[in-house]
């Protein structure tokens, strides 16, 4: 009677545990599932980050380039050409971006996209944007014979319009000669400038120049810093 009873036991734990096992069947099947898709997101996601990073940063390179379609020179952007600067322009320069979705950010606006942007990639660099302002200076030459322009200043329009009895006939540059008529400069001459170096122009003349008799357009330039962000999708 002692053995019917132990094995009767034995029976009913074995269907009790029946359940039990089961549940953990189910268990397991489901941490295994999620387990391969995420080890399969995580391939994905391996698979993808090296495109974009590659592209990102390729696009951004192109874009701070001497060369590039935004540059004044390395990693200067040119203000005007950023303003001009959209798709076409982007997958012309950066022929990934016809093929990725890409997006050009400059001081936290979006200058350029090609296609849909949800994540991605992002790759910063620390850019100057330069722009340009007209400046018109009329310089009182009754009492210096010289007008000082800023760096960077790469064209000037000289005007000379003398006052009866008075003749300029030289304009020099610090120390080259820009403009030269021994019978006399009058009108509005264009002078290539160095932008590399502060510029004085110098007037040779025989008599009275007023304020007015002479007057020199030139651009001024304006600089900030600013950060270019492209961020590339796959």
């Amino acid at each position: 009677m002692t053995v019917s009873n132990h094995r009767s036991d034995d029976t009913m734990r074995a269907q009790t545990s029946l359940p039990a096992l089961g549940v953990a069947l189910v268990l397991l099947t489901v941490v295994t599932g999620m387990g391969v898709a995420m080890a399969d997101a995580a391939i994905t996601g391996a698979d993808r980050t090296p495109d974009e990073r590659r592209v990102a940063a390729a696009t951004a390179d192109r874009l701070v380039a001497a060369d590039g379609p935004l540059a004044a020179r390395s990693n200067v952007l040119n203000q005007s050409l950023v303003d001009s600067f959209d798709r076409a322009a982007l997958e012309r320069s950066a022929p990934p971006a016809s093929e990725y979705a890409v997006s050009v950010e400059l001081a936290d606006e979006e200058i350029a996209r090609s296609g849909t942007v949800y994540s991605g990639t992002r790759i910063t660099r620390l850019v100057v944007v330069e722009s340009r302002e007209p400046r018109t200076l009329s310089p009182d030459l009754a009492t210096t014979d010289a007008v000082t322009l800023p760096r960077r200043s790469a064209q000037a329009t000289v005007t000379v319009d003398p006052p009866a009895g008075t003749t300029v006939w030289t304009v020099r540059a610090n120390d080259r000669v820009v403009l030269h008529n021994r019978s006399g400069l009058n009108g509005s001459y264009e002078v290539s400038l160095v932008p590399y170096e502060t510029t004085k122009l110098r007037f040779q003349r025989a008599g009275r120049l007023e304020p007015g008799n002479v007057t020199v357009e030139y651009d001024a330039p304006r600089s900030t810093k600013e950060t270019l962000v492209v961020t590339v999708d796959a």
